[in-house]
């Protein structure tokens, strides 16, 4: 099945006309190849589903073939919402994904009013099937900083139920078993939690786990993985369109840009080469080429953690084109149906004993914090080695067409019959006793791409940290590049100094960080150090993403629990490799 989508995606990049995010289908072949490619689904495994100020909504993504139920090897990112009964979103968030599997988190403001919400959760894939195939549960927010509250107090004269829905008991699954070595601790003991397969191959998966106080307000519970298989059996499998139809592209090769380049007379402009670049010391190129209606798209499909992306022609002399950055059209969730979850004068001490222990751990939270794992460096060059000079290192001269003559080897400024300069790069391979005759270099100052090499030469030299020269040759688009010349300022700040140009500026939003979420120790090393420190957790520990495979028949957990007596729940979520649900439960209490 790999095989086959493998090849399915190999069509669907030939086919010139994919070059929109709502592209139309223009012929029957095309509409048969988008047919072999499955629509997907996904499920969020998420900490909780009653949320106050303070607290961290976490949520492990599992985005799933339709059609076979396992992971999906086709999107690479996912969204994540969650929609407010005014249809306003509260947070929007992008999760990358690898081999369908991703994690996120959303901290609590206090400006979020009380009421009932939904978590919502697609591709930009899944966009082509109706909202239902869209990953949805109801998510309850109870702000007690905030005046609003008529949205969960029942307008009834009669006390009423918290809420109005029942929770739905699951057969249990003994596939893997959830086995805490005691079944009652003391605060502040450490707890070591197997989770054992018995299914031998049948059991191995995908999972993530959540240790957490158990709800004392009647919430109907956060949708278990068992939940889901059932609700999403009967989703759309494949792309239910006709030719002439548009669709949503899937993000397979990484995230989707995209825009559209108009002339003078607001024409669309034809095979023009666009070049996107996402600036920074670990700065990224991409390119894309205009179709016959002016649009260009292109995948990011590195990791980044810069806030803007540009767009620019190849061309210098392209000046009297504009270039406009495309958004993707936000959902319509008109139709979403909200859960009714209502609180009355019961609840008030639970409310209030709750809100004092968010407080207080939020007041501690400098001494227990999560850490945001670093992105892999993705390397600029692609296996390139270039050399490299640092400024301060020689004399320092005023312009940088002075120091490429001075200090930078292999490197000179040539003037063409036009009139017009360009930077060249003396080739690694090159005989010295020939003349040198190729194409110019790439040219890129704090990661941002310059086409005209001419309005660099009076640049001012000292802002400059250092010059990286690649002696390769490149492509890039459709031309043939010898090497790249990278300039990096002190500052980083070459797009501030320079005068609005023909560019289009993209600002980008980050995908969310993947983390390792904070995990109490309560070691006999560390205890003077942190004896002191209250210790109201109601969340013992969350792990995101974890398998079970062959060599793992079981897999041991340790945490601690806090200084909250109660009843803890464990829920363990996800998928075999065969595409089967797996929700188990376990409990201990803490007293």
């Amino acid at each position: 099945m790999m095989k086959r989508t493998a090849m399915v995606l190999g069509l669907l990049l030939v086919f010139s006309g994919l070059l929109n995010a709502q592209y139309v289908i223009k012929s029957t072949s095309e509409l048969e190849a988008l047919k072999k490619l499955p629509l997907e689904k996904i499920y969020l495994h998420s900490n909780t589903d009653l949320l106050f100020p303070g607290e961290y909504l976490y949520y492990s993504t599992y985005c799933m073939n339709a059609a076979t139920n396992k992971l999906s090897s086709i999107s690479r990112m996912a969204y994540v919402e969650l929609i407010g009964e005014d249809l306003q979103t509260v947070f929007r968030q992008k999760v990358r994904l690898v081999g369908g599997r991703g994690q996120g988190d959303f901290f609590m403001p206090t400006s979020v009013a009380s009421g009932n919400y939904k978590l919502v959760g697609y591709t930009q894939w899944m966009k082509n099937a109706p909202l239902t195939q869209l990953f949805q549960t109801d998510i309850v927010i109870i702000n007690p900083y905030r005046n609003e509250q008529e949205r969960i107090i029942s307008n009834d004269e009669a006390p009423k139920n918290t809420t109005n829905t029942t929770k739905k008991v699951l057969r249990e699954d003994k596939s893997i078993l959830l086995m805490p070595d005691r079944s009652t601790y003391g605060k502040r003991e450490k707890v070591s939690l197997l989770a054992k397969n018995f299914k031998g191959p049948l059991g191995y998966g995908d999972y993530s786990l959540s240790v957490r106080r158990k709800e004392t307000l009647n919430t109907k519970g956060a949708l278990r993985a068992q939940e889901f298989g059932e609700i999403y059996l009967q989703v759309d499998k494949t792309l239910s369109r006709t030719v002439n139809d548009s669709i949503f592209l899937p993000e397979q090769r990484g995230e989707l840009f995209f825009g559209t380049v108009l002339d003078n007379n607001n024409q669309p402009v034809v095979d023009e080469t666009i070049v996107l670049s996402i600036p920074g010391q670990d700065f990224q190129l991409k390119s894309a080429i205009t179709d016959t209606d002016g649009n260009f798209y292109t995948y990011v499909n590195k990791p980044y953690n810069a806030t803007q992306l540009l767009a620019q022609t190849l061309n210098k002399d392209s000046g009297q084109h504009r270039i406009f950055m495309k958004r993707r059209s936000s959902v319509v969730y008109d139709d979403l149906k909200f859960g009714n979850f209502y609180i009355n004068q019961n609840d008030k001490k639970t409310i209030l004993e709750r809100s004092v222990h968010n407080q207080i751990e939020n007041a501690y939270y400098s001494v227990k914090p999560d850490s945001i794992l670093s992105i892999n460096k993705k390397d600029p060059y692609d296996g390139g080695v270039p050399e490299v000079i640092l400024l301060d290192e020689f004399t320092r001269f005023p312009t940088l067409r002075e120091t490429l003559i001075e200090l930078v080897p292999n490197v000179w400024v040539k003037k063409l019959d036009e009139g017009s300069y360009t930077f060249w790069v003396r080739e690694d391979l090159e005989s010295y006793e020939n003349d040198f005759v190729s194409d110019p270099p790439l040219v890129l100052v704090d990661g941002v791409f310059v086409p005209d090499h001419k309005s660099l030469l009076e640049f001012n030299a000292r802002v400059i940290e250092k010059i990286s020269i690649l002696r390769d040759p490149l492509v890039l688009g459709s031309k043939k590049y010898l090497g790249m010349v990278v300039i990096n300022t002190f500052e980083g700040d070459y797009l501030e100094r320079i005068p609005p140009s023909n560019m289009a500026k993209y600002e980008l939003n980050l995908p969310v960080a993947d983390k390792n979420y904070f995990n109490q120790s309560y070691k006999e090393e560390m205890q003077e150090t942190i004896k002191r420190i209250p210790d109201f957790r109601h969340q013992l520990f969350w792990e995101p993403n974890f398998s079970i495979g062959e060599g793992t028949k079981e897999t041991t957990f340790e945490f601690y629990t806090s200084d909250v007596s109660g009843e803890y729940d464990i829920f363990l979520e996800g998928f075999t490799r065969y595409g089967k649900p797996i929700s188990v439960k376990g409990s201990f209490t803490v007293d």
